[in-house]
């Protein structure tokens, strides 16, 4: 799975691309290949204030049920309309065509906080690790309980 450089990330999977006049803000294709079948998007309106930690928006699958929130304030200038209309567009390109929210912000400050590329794929390295881990968990109790 290739981690666009161009982009910041948060922990929790968002991407951010500055244009100078508005950032750019979508989902990583390691957090929607991990969310599986995508069934609903909500997104905010055009005119929108998004405040920071507080949920803007939901993604929903057949087994999860997630807030999209930002680590910024801000204010919505564009939707991506096209993903209410075939989902598959966030799953199939999500840096590109499955962007979600275009906003204007004035802490831009805070995206050299978060991570780049190359941290961000560290924070999946780990992830993935503590699931695997978390598994094995699982299935040694599943053996136990056999016995």
């Amino acid at each position: 799975m290739e981690i666009p450089r161009q982009f910041k990330y948060t922990a929790d999977h968002g991407w951010f691309l500055d244009n100078k006049k508005s950032i750019t803000f979508g989902l990583t294709d390691f957090f929607i290949s991990d969310m599986g079948k995508l069934l609903f998007l909500d997104l905010p309106r055009v005119g929108d204030e998004i405040l920071s930690g507080i949920s803007f928006g939901e993604v929903e699958s057949l087994d999860n049920l997630i807030d999209i929130i930002l680590p910024m304030n801000g204010e919505v200038i564009a939707v991506n309309e096209r993903l209410y209309e075939d989902l598959e567009t966030l799953c199939n390109d999500p840096y590109g065509r499955g962007w979600l929210i275009k906003f204007t912000t004035d802490e831009v400050h805070v995206l050299d906080e978060l991570l780049s590329a190359q941290e961000y794929a560290e924070c999946i390295d780990k992830h993935a690790a503590s699931l695997k881990q978390k598994n094995q968990r699982k299935s040694i109790k599943a053996k136990k309980r056999k016995i």
